[in-house]
């Protein structure tokens, strides 16, 4: 199935401007109401004010981060927020379990819960402001002085599924008149090597949690030949790009892959893409590519089932649990070779003087 982000990064932005309203504005007046208001809902008064007036602080603190946030819009508030208002839910949630708060303040919990995603998917925008619009067209590519009809395929893949999807991508391109070139990213270190132990499949989750890199086998393709697309191709990590695709992308020396030629970022999953694909498109942006697209594509099947299909892919080879097959579906993969197709015939007349990556990002 293919994944689309559904909340523009504008709709984002004006989500903070609400809870910070919310938050400034109803923390306020519930500090100077809180008697009134709470014999009206026959809520029992708070039993330590200090406490109380210390949460009420607490949420106010929060709004204000959303304000700036607003008005300003950095990652680095962002986690703030996020951070503040996981701890905030967390702690309102606690009290209300030993039963030290009324069940009316679990509404806060949930409007807390609620932005913590809000502010994540706004700080996953921020990297890539344009990640909405790529995942749902085909942008116009570099105008070039000849008609190029060859493209490089980069693919990274532990279990396969990767590799299939760059595979029928490929098959796209050359329905539509293209010379295809495909590389496989390959890990070197033994970590990443199947077969799978359970231990090397543990390493492999924290190494993908603390987001370290991983060194990979250098791309041997000659630099020379005048590939006018070039598609990256890549699975999910924890939340984030794997670890040796990031590195490639970060690495000056394949830096020449990327700068000036149109850039394709696929990215094969179960289900969290959007992290990964804005890393994708940071990285490549940042290496002086013309990003095109940016796509995602999820396994079939049903959550956990889609999670723990995974883990037993990894450990015993095994592709089919619970009724579900491990994945991309046939319907999917169609999709996939369609976007060979329409990136074979992208339109392309943007000048490269617009493309100032350097600029940009300095």
């Amino acid at each position: 199935m293919r994944l689309r982000p559904i909340i523009p990064g504008w709709l984002l932005r004006w989500f903070c401007l609400v809870t910070a309203v919310a938050n400034i504005t109803g923390n306020v007046f519930l500090l100077l109401f809180y008697r009134p208001l709470f014999g009206w809902l026959d809520i029992p008064l708070p039993r330590d004010l200090h406490l109380f007036t210390l949460e009420c602080v607490l949420s106010f603190t929060m709004g204000v981060v959303a304000l700036i946030t607003y008005v300003r819009p950095d990652r680095l508030v962002l986690i703030v927020g996020i951070v503040g208002k996981s701890l905030y839910a967390g702690i309102t949630y606690y009290f209300w379990a030993i039963h030290a708060l009324s069940s009316w303040f679990m509404i806060f919990v949930v409007w807390d819960v609620v932005f913590v995603g809000i502010f994540f998917l706004y700080w996953i925008q921020l990297a890539a402001p344009r990640l909405f619009e790529l995942s749902h067209s085909v942008f116009a590519g570099l105008d070039t002085r000849h008609d190029g009809r060859r493209a490089l395929v980069l693919a990274l893949s532990l279990t396969g599924n990767t590799r299939q999807a760059a595979a029928r991508l490929t098959r796209g391109l050359e329905r539509s008149g293209y010379e295809v070139d495909v590389e496989e990213v390959v890990p070197e270190e033994r970590v990443f090597h199947q077969p799978f132990t359970f231990g090397r499949f543990l390493g492999t989750v924290i190494r993908a949690m603390f987001r370290r890199g991983a060194k990979f086998r250098p791309i041997k393709a000659d630099r020379r030949r005048d590939w006018d697309l070039v598609v990256v191709t890549a699975p999910t990590w924890m939340l984030g790009l794997a670890a040796p695709m990031e590195s490639l992308l970060a690495d000056d020396d394949h830096r020449d892959l990327f700068k000036g030629r149109d850039v394709a970022a696929v990215v094969v999953c179960r289900g969290a893409w959007q992290r990964s694909q804005a890393m994708m498109v940071y990285r490549l942006e940042r290496a002086g590519a013309n990003v095109v697209t940016a796509r995602g594509y999820s396994h079939q099947g049903w959550e956990p089932a889609r999670l723990m299909l995974l883990w037993w892919r990894l450990i015993t080879k095994r592709t089919r649990l619970f009724g579900v097959d491990y994945g991309l579906s046939a319907e999917t993969l169609n999709e996939v070779e369609q976007l060979g197709v329409d990136l074979a015939h992208r339109v392309r007349n943007r000048p490269h003087w617009t493309l100032l990556p350097e600029a940009r990002h300095a």
